[in-house]
């Protein structure tokens, strides 16, 4: 079994889809499974030296890795990163048997004729839904060019939708329901594991995320302003960078609660923080499914999290976190109030959520799953 996995951007820190591809390449690797990846050169990001053969391809904006916006900038390095993939694909031919690509768009759309060509077996790992970007969330968009992606991508012979709400998606496109996998992310649980500090009464709060519209921060602030005046001494942190990084610091200033928010940035010992909080909160309004989620679960925390995406494939309402509406303050930061106040909730909500994770997102069972795969197609 011979495997190329593809995956644009290719690294720990830059995003979800990256830490995920990274993650599974690792656990792969010690399983002997022979594969090599193929990704985007990036320049200005951390140093990352994977542990497994890779092969990086330049694309237009090497600075740049976050390009999920349509915008035309953003199309010429998808495009210019698919041409160098498909000559590199070509070239390479005879070293692989299976193309496993980590997202459902361009690069996928510009290389499965000629990999279908050479009898190649295509998998195709979906992390979005609704965007507009990738298999699943192409019917009824782009007129005739939408109907021509998804014939397209009828091609691919296994579809892996990490979330219902993606599966649904992928049926809606008209793809073959033997055809999609159910396959979740996963957290490593020997990392992201339970420590909990000894109970205080400045209660804290935190958030992991890229600072953008979809996560939701700006509605955060604004239930922290309310939850501030029941725990006028708690604390709210804010790991990760972002667009919105600057707007929100101005936000948290008008709001009157600056010195009750810590934006701390891009932070190397994610798991550190999550061990010394009281409460995961994640105010998104679109997500796939977030590891930040699985690895506050797995850290022991009772989390609360948006009605939305995957994360209702995660969290059972009240068994194993809570649940609020999208975008309302005022159910957020009830919620937060509610939790905040009952230690015994918060325990009992933390235990299970780790439960569910060891059960069932855990990596070494997700790596099964996928080498399952492998060996069926």
């Amino acid at each position: 079994m011979r495997v190329c996995i593809v995956c644009p951007v290719y690294h720990p820190e830059l995003g979800g889809i990256g830490r995920q591809a990274v993650s599974l390449t690792e656990e792969l690797n010690k399983r002997g499974i022979n594969f090599f990846v193929i990704t985007r050169k990036l320049k200005g990001v951390p140093s990352f030296s994977p542990e497994v053969k890779s092969i990086k391809l330049w694309a237009f904006r090497p600075s740049v890795y976050r390009i999920e916006k349509k915008t035309l900038s953003n199309l010429m390095t998808s495009v210019t990163f698919s041409l160098n993939l498909l000559s590199t694909l070509i070239k390479k031919r005879k070293e692989y048997d299976l193309v496993h690509f980590h997202g459902a768009s361009i690069p996928l759309l510009i290389t499965i004729p000629f990999l279908k060509f050479f009898k190649k077996k295509v998998i195709s790992k979906v992390s979005s839904a609704k965007l507009g970007i990738e298999a699943g969330s192409f019917y009824g968009r782009y007129g005739f060019l939408g109907k021509f992606f998804i014939h397209i991508l009828r091609s691919v012979d296994a579809f892996v939708a990490i979330s219902e709400e993606i599966k649904e998606g992928l049926l809606t496109d008209g793809y073959e329901r033997s055809r999609i996998y159910r396959i979740p992310n996963f957290v490593d649980i020997s990392i992201f594991y339970p420590d909990r500090k000894k109970e205080t009464t400045d209660k804290t709060v935190i958030f992991t995320g890229a600072l953008d519209k979809r996560k939701g921060a700006d509605i955060l602030l604004e239930a922290w302003k309310d939850v501030s005046e029941t725990f006028p001494h708690g604390h709210l942190i804010i790991l990760g960078n972002g667009p919105m990084k600057a707007s929100l610091k101005m936000k948290a200033k008008d709001l009157g609660i600056s010195d009750r928010v810590t934006f701390a940035g891009h932070v190397n010992n994610v798991p550190d923080y999550l061990r010394r909080v009281d409460l995961y909160v994640l105010p998104s309004l679109q997500e796939g499914l977030p590891n930040s989620l699985l690895e506050a679960m797995s850290c022991g925390l009772p989390v609360i999290a948006s009605k939305i995406g995957g994360v209702v494939d995660v969290v059972e309402d009240g068994k194993s976190g809570v649940l609020f509406e999208p975008g309302n303050v005022l159910d957020l930061s009830s919620a937060m109030i509610r939790l905040l106040k009952d230690a015994e909730l918060r325990q009992r909500l933390g235990a299970e959520a780790r439960r569910r994770i060891v059960e069932s997102f855990s990596i070494d069972r997700i790596a099964k799953e996928y080498i399952k795969l492998y060996e069926g197609l």
